[in-house]
């Protein structure tokens, strides 16, 4: 239950040294950097604002690389979605990383992925033009004189289009002898020619008002629209077939695209490096590196930067109100549990870590929740699954392994009280009648039959859950020598809900039941007495005390409504089996249809208990979460701390070599500067 003791360290070395001072640090990954707290002078300024400039183009660089990868992704070698699945990113070094992006090669990768993209984005632009010239002239294609006569020296002629009524109504009204309509096409669009003499001018907008329309502008050219058409058309091609050769060349670019992934990660170490700078404290010469790490961890570190002439580090006493950040110590099986814990809070450097303890009742109060052995099943084979074909790391290793556990528990727990897939083993045919004999072999007690013992078996844990986190508030007073408080203040509660033991024992044990009578009425009265007479403890006025003492007996209301809150846990239990029982009733419903049939039976199967599953199992992630926060963190955690957040490399596209891998390339780091 204890964190890991965290220590401030404090490096200072020359200038000449910091880059590489900070790569080690960011290899290693222990180190958390903070600002600096060296109030009595001003870091040196030229060095802030070089570290500015250089921040600023990484960041500029590092936009323009997302740029190309975007880019080249589009013509990468399409993967297939189960080999995708298998695929596992590249394990490569810091060391390795920085030598291949100094080299700039992905850079100029990168470089001419855009310019490539540049040059097909203006390629597609000249072809939108082109096709939308040649879509213009296609209405009129049928006119064989070129454009640029529609405006002649003796006569006016214009182009346009109507519907097919109005059209009809122009063609009557342009009768005169100096005005020419002449249709070029179109069905319920006609697209016509509307030419009037130079005396005739004004009859054509006369025209133009009475029959709403507009003349369509074409570019002036000597040429027919036919001629155009086919013109553009073998511009069309010709820019097709150029942006099918820079499509070739950016298919062999993307064939290196993991360079460019590769540079991408190096980029961001990069600006996590500079980001970094700018927490520390500089001098013309010297700068100073203060942060907190784990105490197990500092010989690493010392080991790491020894062979630096130009460097000191040791371990400094935190200021006066500096909070240091809290570090988890749990093993593989308790760790995914702080994925919950954070969810609330990490704990403060003064408390203690609560994982351990949340961990049996969490997932205890899960498995009850969902009370289905199948769904447990099948949630620890997802999981199994994920775990070995995607082999995650970080957060979602934890994720998943906190799953394959409550997968584990809900199988248990349905074996024994509960439901496997909502399957009646009462209803089972002779020839399955050994199924239905393991089952009740195998079974404690049937939940859905039950309900009583399920009940009081609820209430049961809430109270074991209550009595520990009294017990632990208890704790953590004792040890910080305030002993009276965990007495005065806390034990009462324990004899409170101690209290109904005695009770249920009586049906175990009916021969010494005037003996567990007196137990009851003794912690009741160690419960009531304690309350009343040591709850105020400010004063000897014995009218307060005991009022102030009578007063708090009324906290029996929130202690009895909290044991009430895990009525829940059977409510929710019941409801999953439930729930499956009916989506097994629907699909044999289904089967009985003509046509579908089995289909149907296996379809209903599938999504209903999918469905379930998925319901169910997010109402038993959330209920569990509550019982933890709201009844049994309240008796004894704050939280409130914030984790210790190391200055690591920071990745998408590759992962860090691991420590064994590290190792051979520690010394050709060192030797290669």
């Amino acid at each position: 239950m204890a964190l890991e003791e965290v220590v401030k360290v404090e490096i200072t070395a020359h200038n000449s040294v910091m880059d590489r001072v900070l790569e080690d640090i960011q290899e290693l990954g222990i180190l958390q950097i903070d600002e600096n707290r060296i109030d009595e002078w001003e870091s040196e300024k030229q060095t802030v604002e070089d570290i500015q400039v250089a921040l600023s183009d990484l960041k500029k660089k590092l936009i323009d690389i997302e740029k190309a990868l975007s880019f080249l992704d589009r013509y990468a070698p399409k993967v297939p979605l189960l080999q995708k699945f298998r695929m596992r990113p590249d394990e490569v070094s810091r060391h390795e990383l920085c030598k291949e992006g100094r080299k700039g090669t992905a850079a100029e990768i990168g470089a001419r992925a855009l310019e490539i993209e540049e040059e097909i984005s203006k390629k597609d632009a000249a072809l939108r033009e082109r096709a939308g010239l040649r879509e213009a002239l296609l209405p009129i294609q049928s006119l064989d004189f070129g454009l640029s006569e529609l405006a002649g020296a003796r006569y006016t002629a214009v182009v346009s289009r109507i519907d097919r009524e109005r059209y009809d109504g122009l063609a009557s009204a342009a009768t005169g002898e100096l005005v020419h309509v002449e249709s070029l096409g179109g069905a319920e669009t006609v697209y016509f020619l509307l030419a009037a003499h130079e005396d005739a001018k004004g009859e054509i907008e006369t025209l133009k008002k009475q029959f709403h329309f507009e003349p369509i502008v074409f570019p002036e050219s000597p040429q027919s629209p036919a001629s155009l058409i086919a013109g553009y058309e073998k511009e069309i091609r010709t820019l097709e077939d150029q942006k099918r050769t820079l499509g070739k060349k950016a298919e062999e670019l993307a064939l290196e695209i993991g360079a460019v992934k590769r540079y991408y990660d190096f980029l961001q170490t990069e600006i996590e490096k500079e980001t970094a700078k700018q927490r520390l404290f500089f001098t013309t010469r010297t700068f100073v590196i203060q942060g907190w790490m784990k105490k197990k961890d500092y010989a690493l570190l010392e080991q790491r930067l020894g062979h630096y002439g130009e460097a000191a580090i040791g371990i400094v006493e935190k200021e006066e109100g500096e909070v240091p950040p809290v570090a988890y110590r749990n093993n593989p099986v308790v760790s995914p549990y702080e994925i919950i814990v954070n969810l609330y809070s990490p704990p403060n450097h003064k408390e203690i870590d609560p994982t351990p303890i949340l961990m049996p009742f969490y997932s205890l109060f899960f498995g009850i929740c969902l009370t289905e052995a199948g769904y447990g099943l099948v949630i620890m084979i997802l999981t199994a699954l994920g775990l070995v074909l995607l082999r995650p790391r970080g957060g979602m290793k934890k994720f998943l392994t906190l799953f394959l556990i409550l997968g584990g528990f809900t199988f248990v727990i349905g074996a024994l009280i509960g439901t496997v897939f909502g399957i009646n083993f009462d209803m089972l045919p002779e020839n399955l009648a050994w199924m239905r004999e393991a089952r009740y072999r195998i079974m404690i007690f049937d939940s859905s039959k039950d309900v009583l013992t399920f009940f009081m078996l609820s209430l049961g844990f809430g109270i074991v859950h209550l009595i520990t986190g009294y017990i632990i508030k208890m704790y953590m007073l004792i040890k910080d020598g305030e002993w009276v408080e965990a007495v005065c203040d806390h034990l009462p509660w324990v004899f409170l809900l101690l209290a109904p033991m005695p009770k249920f024992l009586v049906g175990l044990m009916p021969d010494i039941e005037p003996q567990l009578n007196i137990i009851f009425y003794g912690l009741l009265g160690l419960w009531a007495g304690i309350i009343i007479f040591f709850s105020e403890r400010s004063t000897w006025n014995p009218v307060k005390r005991i009022g102030k003492g009578l007063f708090t007996l009324y906290g029996v209301s929130g202690v009895l409504g909290d044991v009430l809150s895990y009525s829940r846990l059977l409510a929710l239990g019941l409801a999953t089996g439930v729930i499956a029982g009916v989506m097994n009733t629907l699909a044999k419903m289904v089967k009985e249809l003509p046509l579908v049939g089995i289909i149907g039976f296996i379809g209903v199967l599938l999504v209903g208990h999918l469905f379930n599953l998925f319901i169910s199992g997010l109402s038993a992630f959330v209920h569990s979460i509550r019982l933890q926060f709201m009844e049994f963190f309240t008796k004894f955690y704050t939280g409130e701390g914030e984790l210790l957040t190391a200055f690591t490399e920071r990745r998408t596209y590759t992962l860090i070599k691991t420590a064994e891998n590290k190792k051979k390339h520690m010394m050709s780091y060192s030797e290669g500067g």
